[in-house]
């Protein structure tokens, strides 16, 4: 006899409802009905459940549902780390790596996590910064390829988020963004690899320099013909100006922008403005905590004051999505997410409210507001009154004095990855991050021994991009003029200063009043810049 077939779940979920589908597409107070992973129907309030869900009473969140948010730059594995008072202001990004004060804060520490792990941190470290998304509805974050030494960090990375560099294929195809070394200098190469792509996440032209620029008309060949494709969404491009976008809008490129990290480095940001006219789609990214937004919830306040500062014209509208359908749309994931709509994935965010304009009510929420998140119809968290109303269970936090349940659980996970709690991550992270004297020293020892090569630990190496020679590269290195582009990772050195304990970072920034005082006393952001963010929270 065949087993009996497994019964659907179904569920749902009702308030006011923002489908991002078009500008004013609100329902005021309707219902999301989910089975399994997806939606099956969107209704207003006072129209019949579809056939299935007669007897299925929804959960009134009380509150505006939003399709999950989608970031389309970060550095993951960077996100244990703090806000960097950046000590000057800085023409290119060649220019910050070398800061002694760059290496202490980030580059040491991270290596010393990396090189004198012991297995046990890389499962923590990836734990903490999902939850950091999660915790801020978070849904798909971008930067997990970090090695190429080992297969396994793809392994660690399947968990409750979605990331853009696994996807779920054929479904949601994946997005590269780092390329091998050698294709990222050969001109036909690196065309190539756009061209049998469905999106790659580059870094290009970061800065304001000319050097900064030379980096994207290095995309052009002798002949005239430039590497620019459909599938080629620039990260940054802070150095470029209305003809460079007016070429990439030609060849159908999209840009990715992370205003906060621009104005911390260089004082300046994206000629987004620029960017729009020419008809480009514009993606939002946190960049990495180093030195940007917490979260891409906070990048969202972030590009709400930069646009009203510098006069840029952005509506609520228009921010919020570069967090939901313009990221859907870059990464073609657009049939099956960054909407709310029937047949789509259920990856939803749950805000508490319903009052004013529902754009500006995303903006202004804190991480304290937010009341659900589901991925593909499954509730990975929330407050425990919400998760435990949507059948969620999971891990005990506190956020903003606020009870709140975490669910890592995913049926993609493997199952030789240590499964590790959020407090026992912490804890182990915590530790190290105050260690960094000894851990110190086991790396450089380490690192000797790997270059002598008489160790090798590839099964769990986390091979941090841009810090160790991993033979992949996460922006073209083309020729211009006769010089390869950079950054030369020959020339970025480890800290030779000692390495003195730091702190965690927060998961929220509503619990961490480090984060707001670090962010008023950074020097490169324009007046009143800080301030008004800070007044967000």
């Amino acid at each position: 006899m065949s087993p009996a077939p497994i019964a659907p779940k179904r569920w749902a979920l009702s308030g006011r409802i923002v489908t991002m589908a078009a500008e004013g597409d609100i329902i005021d107070s309707g219902t999301i009905f989910i089975e399994d992973h997806r939606i099956a129907a969107v209704t207003p309030k006072g129209q019949s459940a579809p056939a299935g869900f007669e007897t299925v009473d929804a959960i009134d969140t009380g509150g505006t549902i939003y399709p999950g948010l989608i970031e389309l730059h970060n550095h993951l594995s960077y996100n244990i780390l703090p806000l960097w008072p950046v000590p000057q202001l800085y023409q290119n990004r060649d220019q910050w790596q070398n800061a002694a004060s760059y290496k202490t804060s980030v580059t040491g520490p991270m290596s010393a996590i990396a090189l004198a792990d012991d297995g046990s941190l890389l499962p923590a470290l990836v734990r903490y910064v999902e939850a950091k998304c999660l915790v801020a509805g978070t849904t798909t974050s971008q930067g997990i390829t970090l090695s190429n030494w080992s297969g396994t960090i793809h392994k660690y990375y399947k968990g409750a988020l979605r990331a853009v560099e696994i996807g779920s294929p054929p479904d949601l195809p994946r997005a590269h963004s780092k390329i091998p070394d050698v294709d990222a200098q050969d001109w036909a190469k690196f065309d190539n690899e756009l061209k049998s792509s469905a999106c790659f996440l580059l870094h290009l032209s970061e800065g304001i320099d000319a050097k900064a620029h030379s980096h994207f008309l290095a995309l052009k060949n002798a002949a005239g013909t430039w590497a620019i494709e459909p599938s080629l969404a620039g990260i940054h491009c802070t150095a470029l100006d209305a003809t460079d976008f007016s070429t990439m809008a030609e060849h159908k490129a999209k840009v990715v922008w992370s205003p906060l990290s621009n104005l911390l480095l260089y004082g300046k940001t994206t000629d987004v403005v620029a960017a729009r006219a020419a008809g480009l789609t514009i993606a939002l990214g946190s960049d990495w905590s180093p030195s940007g937004s917490k979260n891409l919830l906070g990048e969202l306040k972030a590009a709400k004051v930069v646009s009203a500062h510098f006069g840029l014209g952005f509506s609520a509208y228009d921010i919020v999505l570069m967090a939901t359908r313009n990221p859907a749309e870059i990464l073609k994931w657009d049939g099956k997410l960054g909407t709310i709509a029937n047949g789509k994935f259920a990856d939803l965010l749950v805000v508490n409210g319903r009052d004013g304009d529902p754009y500006d009510h995303l903006i202004k929420s804190r991480e304290q507001d937010i009341a659900l998140v589901t991925i593909g119809g499954q509730p990975h968290y929330g407050s425990k009154r919400a998760m435990q109303q949507a059948g969620g269970s999971g891990e005990d936090l506190v956020i903003g004095g606020t009870a709140r349940l975490i669910d890592f659980t995913s049926p993609d996970q493997d199952p030789g990855i240590e499964k590790i709690t959020l407090a026992e991550a912490t804890s182990r992270l915590g530790a190290a991050l105050g260690n960094l004297g000894t851990l110190q020293h086991h790396s450089l020892a380490m690192s000797a021994a790997i270059a002598s090569g008489k160790v090798s630990r590839h099964g769990w190496r986390l091979a941090l991009d841009e810090q160790f020679s991993n033979n992949v590269q996460l922006r073209p290195r083309l020729e211009y003029n006769g010089i390869r582009t950079g950054p030369d990772l020959r020339a970025v050195t480890a800290a030779a200063a000692p390495l003195h304990p730091i702190k965690l970072d927060g998961l929220a920034v509503v619990d961490d009043p480090v984060f707001i005082t670090t962010l008023t006393g950074e020097t490169n952001l324009p007046a009143g810049i800080s301030a008004a963010i800070a007044a967000f929270y």
